[in-house]
């Protein structure tokens, strides 16, 4: 009887032992595809994040564009327009201010 007793002890060690083995391989493969997964969710949310962030920056970009063409054309039209002057305007104009300077600091 006794015998009985420690070979079913002994028995129950065993499966305890099976069931805490089990449990454990089971917590580590769990603790793995937590760890698998929260990094897989990690790089969708940096991916999606970077995304946002670079469809922002393409719209600024193109807002930036929007307003600064009509400065540009402005600045290329009258670029053109002083380009396309006639020279001979552009001395008489220069003339008449060299003549204004001069009666205006008493050097006539």
């Amino acid at each position: 009887m006794a015998i009985d007793a420690i070979q079913s002890v002994k028995q129950a060690e065993e499966q305890a032992k099976e069931i805490l083995d089990t449990a454990n391989m089971e917590a580590k493969k769990l603790i793995d595809d937590s760890t698998r997964k929260g990094e897989e969710d990690f790089q969708k949310i940096l991916e999606e994040a970077y995304n946002g962030a670079e469809s922002i920056k393409a719209k600024a970009v193109e807002e930036g564009e929007a307003i600064a063409k009509p400065i540009l054309d402005e600045g290329k039209a009258q670029a053109e327009a002083i380009e396309n002057m006639d020279m001979d305007k552009l001395r008489e104009v220069s003339k008449i201010i060299m003549e204004r300077i001069v009666k205006d600091n008493g050097n006539s």
